[in-house]
């Protein structure tokens, strides 16, 4: 072959690749610091491809100083398509900037405040009249203002310098105070063999997200399919990352490194952003609008912010999905006062109308998750069938069309959604036809289908020989299959198996499936493009494990390839119960004939028996209901999370111990128990570590209890002991026993391989004859108030008729 012809060839296999190749949509990304790990994940994504196999290239800009301020407003006029930034950016929202975020990197916020153990600077007493250096980014930040407002530090009290982000200004004294990353600075410090102290705003309960991937609300609106691809790719750069520290540290070192960082620094700040990045969840990214609350009530309540939030749109979060508008399709959505959309009335178990005209199907849960987010009402017309539905759609008697297949035909009045919902399509015959594999041999055969139904004008493409007839509906085409003026019927397999297992078992069966299955989405009408924009995205805002969950409610009928067995098995059953019938006639019969003369004894031990049978029954029902009462009762009277008594047990049962400590003349006192510092557990750690903390504590108290003592919680983390037969003293010393067993027993958290110190505060007071349990609690809630005020983590009692009060 002559030269010339092979680099032809060449050139055109060249041309016709690139010409087919997908093309890359190109998208920025603005960081908001210098490169670092801090940054790894959206490294990893585009080095191991991430971002290419979701059709993006990605063009990381790095940090810029000067604009730093103004990304926000880049963001949300369009100039930056994503953006990391810190926890501050909560307020650009407040100010107007439409951003969107879609997911918090840091768990708990990365700044810190450090000094040296040599400053003596080991407290917040100490801060008075201290320099700090931190930058006007650092100082905004909530976190850090909240964690010096809350230990009565002042920014009056503090002299703030321009930061230098030199960590040796620390070291060499020329500020007393530093703000500092804790992935960063600790590192150099501990290089340098200088002890420090930390001040983190977490350990305070300040715990605010950090590191925002955000964008603008209308890019989510015209792009949200990029944005998502763009999340779904950096999170799993993220995980990447994280799995395999050691190559992304070596990646970051020589292609991210623009500050000469040192592998052993990247190590460090690995092993710390993944710390933050982990904090109170397995799941890298989570965000909770509750938080995202509490961090900007934090603002307003520290002065800094003034403003409302619009908190509609300012989370993306894939399991609660929202609908980004354009402001074309706003205007749209406030001019027309509702949208309609016809259904199939007779396609259960998809959809259809009860006898009340209400709309009923697992359709119904994805167009509630379309009502949820849509502005305006979404109606349902009632038709009589689906050929009706399709007619009204046809004459936009109905806006939308529900679960419609496209069709040439269709595509002359109707566009279409992307498909959300697939099922198979089915040959149902009587139950002595052969099962069809290959539809070529049911040439010339009558079969039946719908009427209106798309997949009508798809098998007549596919299938020219086949006669199909058009029926009423799926019951009427099954009828006349069994009635013999249709050989097959095709349906959807989970409609067509509602009515084989109802109404047609042993008469029908599933004979053959139609490949492929059919895809359906939402139909709507050719005139109005923005409507179809609109439930696109509505259709493509229901994730996977949604439509998941809503389908897999639908009644599931199995198609089987040879043989029917579960139509062999009841026809055995059928054979075996008349078989059976016939032997016990006879039999009866026969008895009848050899015991007439005994007639009146057999029927009175019958119903001697039935009267037994009858008592024995009203037995068993009587003991469930006994049972049932019991249940009861331990609902009432337990506390749901730790199983002990609650404060309506407490409430009901006192009267009884009263009783008894004014007849018998015996002591009665009790204990008011209070865990120290509970809410700032809550904070630190998480409701659920808090959760599990009550129940050890729970524990470790009930090993010390008497048999006829009450444990009860009161309510929260305060809990109650009634100890009878016993008085002021002797209950003080087993308060005081109670308190060193929880203090020396601290809890151990497995997932956070944390050792969490418990201590009690407790009041204790002696029953006096005639008090009511209020005045009795309400003395020992006096005494719990000494305790605290005392500092905690101690036992005082109150002496009612001495009036003094002692520890």
């Amino acid at each position: 072959m002559p030269r010339i012809i092979r680099l032809s060839i060449c050139l055109l296999v060249l041309f016709s690749n690139s010409l087919f190749a997908k093309e890359l949509q190109q998208v920025t990304l603005q960081l908001s610091w210098y490169e670092q790990f801090q940054f790894a994940g959206y490294y990893m994504a585009k080095e191991k491809g991430f971002y290419n196999e979701e059709g993006l290239t990605v063009d990381i800009k790095p940090f810029d100083v000067k604009n730093q301020p103004i990304t926000p407003q880049k963001v949300a006029d369009g100039d930056i398509d994503f953006a990391v930034a810190k926890e501050t950016l909560i307020l650009s929202k407040s100010h107007s900037k439409r951003i969107v975020f879609l997911y918090a990197l840091f768990q708990s916020s990365p700044l810190v405040l450090l000094s040296t153990k040599a400053s003596k600077i080991d407290s917040f007493a100490r801060f008075i009249d201290k320099r700090v250096m931190a930058s006007i980014a650092d100082a905004k930040q909530a976190s850090l203002k909240a964690m010096l407002n809350a230990n009565n530090v002042k920014e009056d009290d503090l002299i703030f310098l321009n930061h230098s982000h030199n960590i040796e200004d620390l070291i060499n004294k020329k500020t007393d105070l530093m703000s500092a990353y804790i992935s960063r600075a600790p590192y150099y410090l501990e290089k340098k063999g200088v002890q420090y102290n930390i001040f983190n705003p977490k350990d305070y309960g300040f715990d605010l997200y950090s590191d925002f991937l955000y964008t603008s609300e209308h890019f989510m609106a015209n792009n949200i399919d990029t944005a998502k691809a763009f999340r779904k790719a950096s999170l799993r750069g993220w995980q990447y990352a994280f799995d395999n520290i050691a190559e992304t540290v070596d990646i970051v070192f020589d292609k991210y490194n623009e500050q000469n960082l040192t592998k052993e620094a990247l190590l460090f700040e690995a092993r710390e952003v993944k710390k933050l990045a982990y904090l109170n969840t397995t799941e890298i990214g989570s965000i909770n609008e509750n938080k995202i609350r509490k961090s900007f009530e934090l603002y307003k309540v520290l002065g800094i912010e003034k403003d409302a939030i619009d908190f509609t749109q300012l989370i993306y979060d894939p399991k609660k999905p929202t609908i980004f508008l354009t402001e074309r399709e706003k205007i749209y959505l406030e001019k027309i006062q509702k949208i309609t959309i016809c259904i199939d009335p007779n396609w259960l178990p998809y959809e259809g109308f009860d006898d009340n005209g209400k709309h009923i199907g697992i359709n119904t849960e994805f167009l509630d998750i379309f009502r949820e987010q849509l502005p305006v009402p979404l109606e349902t017309v009632k038709t009589d069938s689906w050929s009706q539905s399709v007619e009204f759609a046809q004459q936009r008697k109905c806006d939308l069309l529900s679960l419609a297949g496209s069709t040439p035909e269709r595509k002359k009045y109707l566009n279409f959604t992307s498909p959300y919902l697939v099922y198979p399509r089915v040959l149902v015959t009587k139950t002595n036809s052969p099962f069809i594999n290959n539809f070529t041999l049911l040439a010339n055969k009558i079969i039946g289908v719908p009427k209106g139904y798309a997949h009508q004008e798809i098998i007549k493409k596919d299938y020219p020989e086949i006669i199909l007839v058009e029926v009423d509906t799926i019951k009427d085409g099954l009828q006349k299959v069994i009635d013999g003026s249709l050989y097959g019927f095709i349906g959807s397999l989970d409609t067509v198996g509602l009515f084989l297992e109802s109404e047609y078992l042993g008469k029908l069966k599933v004979s053959g499936k139609f490949a492929p299955d059919r895809e359906l989405g939402i139909a709507v009408r050719n005139d109005d493009p923005l409507l179809l924009n609109i439930f696109d995205k509505l259709v493509k805002n229901l994730s996977q494990e949604q439509i998941n969950n809503i389908t897999e409610k639908k009644t599931l009928v199995k198609y089987v390839e040879k043989v029917n067995y579960d139509i062999l098995w009841w026809s055995l059953l059928i054979v075996i119960v008349i078989i059976s019938a016939f032997i016990y006639r006879q039999h009866v019969l026969n008895s009848l004939n050899k015991k007439l003369n005994r007639k009146v004894a057999v029927k009175t031990k019958a119903l001697l028996y039935l009267n037994a049978s009858l008592e024995l029954k009203i037995q068993e029902r009587t003991k469930k209901i006994e049972h049932s009462k019991e249940l009861l009762q331990s609902v009432a009277y337990r506390d749901s999370l730790t199983g002990i008594f609650n404060r309506h047990y407490l409430l009901e049962k006192s009267d009884s111990f009263f009783q008894e400590s004014n007849l018998l003349n015996t002591p009665l006192s009790i204990l008011l128990i209070d865990i120290d510092y509970f809410k700032k557990v809550n904070d630190v750690y998480g409701h659920l570590t808090g959760d599990r903390i009550l129940k050890y504590f729970v524990s470790n108290i009930q090993k010390e209890l008497r048999a006829d003592d009450l444990f009860a919680r009161y309510g929260g983390e305060e809990f109650i002991l009634l100890l009878p037969k016993t008085n002021l003293d002797e209950s003080s010393k087993v308060a005081e026993k109670l308190r060193r067993i929880i203090e020396k027993n601290p809890y151990n958290t497995d997932t956070l391989d944390t050792v969490i110190n418990i201590t009690i505060s407790i009041g204790a007071s002696q029953y006096q004859q005639g008090e009511t349990l209020e005045k009795l609690i309400d003395k020992a809630d006096s005494a719990l108030y000494l305790a605290k005020e005392g500092g905690r983590n101690q036992v005082q009692i109150i002496d009612q008729e001495e009036s003094d009060i002692k520890k």
